[in-house]
Formats: structure tokens, C-alpha cells, sequence
């Protein structure tokens, strides 16, 4: 029997990794990249990868997610992640890998924080079972004047 998790894995992010996976997204992290800042789905991978600190890639025989954190201050950083809809067959192995990352993320970063698109509920829940509080609705964000919601996590124990 075959362990699912074994064919997930997360690496360092590769510059082709961003072109492979554009093409790719799901149709919520496009409509959430165009509502935020406008940009073309890779523009907009291509400078948060550029900023981040780590960059990360999720691979299954393709890059099926790419996420990261820019610092945001000494303690602080925007995570982000934007995948492919490859995601949805292997939810379950790709919630067993990705959870325990919020936590190596948090090792650098006692604030993780961000701004979702509102009208994504798949990607509020997952932001909530990663252990994200939101904490309110902004209802004209971005570029697309449409709600977001800013959400953050604080490092356990501080």
C-alpha cells in the first residue's frame, strides 16, 4: 500500500517552478491575485517569490503549490501560497504535509499575517485549520475594491 504523503514533498523554490505553475492555478487564486493587485497571475508569483524569505515549492511530479513569506519587520511576515488545482485530488496527503509548515515558518516569525479574498471560503477554512485567527473584513481591499479578510497567526507561547 502506498503512503500518500511520499510523493508530496516541499523543496526550495526553483525560478521555473513559477512559470510551471502560472498556467496552472486554480481559478479562486487567480480571481485573488486580479481582486489584490491587478497583475498577471506569473507577474505576481514572480515578485512574491523574489521577496520571500523562505520560498518554497510544493512538488508531486509537478509544482502543484508555491508559498513563502516576506518579512514584514523583525518578527513579522506575509505569508502566502497559490497552488493548482491538483491540490483538491490529494487534499489529505497535502494538509499532512503543509500544517507542520506554518510551524517552521513560525520558527523565523513570531506574526504571520495576510489579507484573503472574502469570497473564498475553501481558502478561509484552510487559512482557520492552520491556526490563523481572522480578525476582520476589509470591505473594498485591493485593486478590485472587493472584501478581504485579514487574518494572522502568533507564535505560540509568545
Amino acid at each position: 500500500m502506498r503512503d500518500d504523503t511520499t510523493m508530496i514533498h516541499v523543496r526550495p523554490f526553483e525560478p521555473a517552478d513559477a512559470g510551471a505553475l502560472a498556467p496552472r492555478l486554480r481559478a479562486a487564486d487567480l480571481r485573488e491575485i486580479d481582486a489584490a493587485t491587478g497583475e498577471r497571475a506569473l507577474d505576481a508569483i514572480e515578485r512574491c517569490t523574489r521577496s520571500s524569505d523562505p520560498c518554497l515549492s510544493v512538488v508531486d511530479g509537478q509544482v502543484i503549490a508555491v508559498f513563502g513569506v516576506v518579512p514584514d519587520g523583525p518578527e513579522r511576515g506575509i505569508v502566502w501560497m497559490v497552488g493548482s488545482d491538483e491540490i483538491a485530488s490529494r487534499a489529505i496527503p497535502f494538509a499532512r504535509i503543509m500544517r507542520p509548515w506554518v510551524g517552521r515558518l513560525q520558527e523565523r516569525y513570531r506574526i504571520l499575517w495576510n489579507f484573503a479574498d472574502a469570497r473564498n471560503e475553501v481558502h478561509l477554512r484552510w487559512i482557520r485549520w492552520c491556526g490563523f485567527t481572522i480578525h476582520r473584513t476589509l470591505e473594498a481591499h485591493g485593486v478590485g475594491r472587493v472584501p478581504f479578510c485579514e487574518f494572522s497567526r502568533v507564535r505560540p507561547g509568545t
